[in-house]
């Protein structure tokens, strides 16, 4: 596992009134860089869940780099910066974040 043959995927597990329209089951990808594949992802971009996710990112490549799995138990579920449409909101998105193999899209657990 290096830098070059892992990707983070973030999958939306649940969505609603979400603003830019991204649905669950949609999917945002990052290289181990952290820089957004938007040819692999299938959700629409949203600034408001990739800035929730940013920290998480440079995370992982921090495990990495010690030898680790990327994708810390504590650090795998995210939703974004919209308050919710019950908090004066106007919807929410949430999403988990597993590791993968860039070659085959093989998810690759601890």
């Amino acid at each position: 596992m290096n830098f070059d043959t892992c990707e983070i995927v973030a999958t939306v597990t649940k969505s609603f009134h979400c603003a830019n329209m991204i649905k669950a089951g949609e999917t945002l990808v990052f290289d181990m860089q952290g820089r957004l594949l938007a040819d692999k992802s299938s959700a629409n971009l949203c600034l408001g869940i990739i800035a929730k996710l940013h920290p998480a990112l440079l995370m992982a490549q921090d495990r990495m780099a010690e030898g680790l799995h990327p994708i810390s138990a504590r650090y795998r579920n995210f939703d974004c910066f919209d308050t919710g449409i019950d908090h004066g909101g106007t919807g929410k998105v949430f999403v988990d974040l597993h590791l993968r193999d860039a070659a085959t899209q093989a998810r690759v657990d601890p």
